[in-house]
């Protein structure tokens, strides 16, 4: 009994005390600019020997938990359906690592990213393990541009049996006014 009394008193002794929350780091503060609403057009290289499937959408993208976090909502058409994704990214000081997680209605697993930025973070490369159009497990890889305040970029890969990354799709984003 007198551990439980002990450990509370130290528990509301804690709890009393200022916990300071963590301030957005110039990782976090890059973010910035890729929040509002954004329409996006897709190109995806399905078949080397075709045209790319084009596809238009809207994305809008808020800054959630004291600019600590990036939430990302995606809707478009695809192939006479609707599409529908959502994020959440941000930069985790503990890895060192830009970081994320995605969701969206084509497929039942959850991409977790881990990357790095360049160019003051207006550059951006992720890698995340997820599966092919076959469902076979494959490894992925963006790159995410802040092209100025009004234009974004990414650019998905996929990596192939001879270990080379091959473009999947590719994504212009221009803010909506």
């Amino acid at each position: 009994m007198r551990t439980l009394l002990l450990s509370l008193g130290c528990v509301l002794a804690l709890s009393a005390q200022e916990s300071p929350l963590p301030k957005p780091t110039a990782h976090h503060l890059a973010m910035k600019d890729q929040a509002g609403t954004w329409v996006a057009v897709a190109k995806m290289y399905m078949d080397p020997s075709k045209p790319p499937m084009v596809s238009k959408g809207t994305e809008t993208n808020t800054l959630v938990s004291g600019g600590l976090w990036l939430k990302s909502e995606m809707r478009a058409e695809l192939m006479g359906q609707t599409f529908e994704g959502h994020g959440l990214f941000g930069y985790d000081t503990h890895q060192n690592a830009h970081v994320g997680s995605w969701v969206d209605n084509g497929g039942t697993w959850m991409a977790v990213s881990k990357g790095t930025c360049t160019k003051d973070c207006r550059e951006m490369t992720l890698f995340f393990e997820g599966y092919d159009e076959a469902g076979k497990p494959a490894t992925f890889k963006e790159i995410h541009t802040q092209v100025d305040r009004d234009h974004r970029t990414a650019v998905m890969f996929v990596k192939g049996r001879d270990g080379a990354f091959v473009k999947i799709m590719e994504m212009e984003y221009t803010r909506a006014k």
